[in-house]
């Protein structure tokens, strides 16, 4: 028999909070190109619009996303945070996770949602003068930055409205890597 606690009813359950990653690569998919281009080529000239680089169709995209598989080595997008030991390529890396949840009260919590990148030193210049890891990360604050996303709500990179949103330094030799933060009350 089972029996209702209507007090804890009332408590948030965060029941999204295992989608938050995989609702942020849905949005991603859906609204932008440059970055999904910037993950399959890995010549210098991948943000050009040219035929050696055209935007990817929904299947190669959903292609480059880790599914669990034993080997890694094909896929750049990832649900988890840090950087795998096992990259050796001349690659590119996106990784989206939530990097934490602070309740404030039993109703309401503070998620912080990390989208990092890490890039191989040798594959981290592109031709128009810019970088990989940088170009990648202000298309995410682009796409994100106030994006309504499903069970997260809208994203925000304003430190005002929380000291977690920002840009940092990351990643292991011989790879490059950057982290931004955004937040929301959920």
């Amino acid at each position: 028999m089972t029996t209702s606690d209507e007090t804890q009813e009332i408590y948030n359950k965060f029941e999204d909070y295992p989608l938050f990653s995989y609702n942020c690569i849905k949005y991603l998919m859906q609204n932008n190109e440059l970055v999904w281009k910037l993950l399959k080529y890995n010549d210098k000239d991948a943000w050009k619009n040219d035929a050696s680089h055209p935007n990817l169709t929904t299947a190669q995209k959903g292609a480059l996303i880790y599914d669990g598989s034993v080997d890694q080595t094909s896929y750049r997008v990832f649900s988890d945070s840090g950087q795998d030991e096992a990259m050796t390529g001349q690659i590119t890396v996106l990784r989206i996770s939530p990097v934490e949840l602070t309740p404030k009260n039993h109703i309401q919590g503070n998620i912080a949602m990390g989208f990092e990148t890490y890039s191989h030193y040798q594959t981290n210049q592109l031709s128009n003068y810019q970088s990989r890891i940088d170009t990648i990360l202000q298309q995410l604050i682009s796409v994100f930055n106030g994006a309504d996303i499903s069970g997260l709500g809208r994203l925000y990179f304003d430190a005002r409205a929380n000291s977690k949103c920002k840009m940092i330094q990351g990643g292991e030799i011989p790879f490059r890597g950057k982290m931004v933060i955004m937040c929301n009350w959920i």
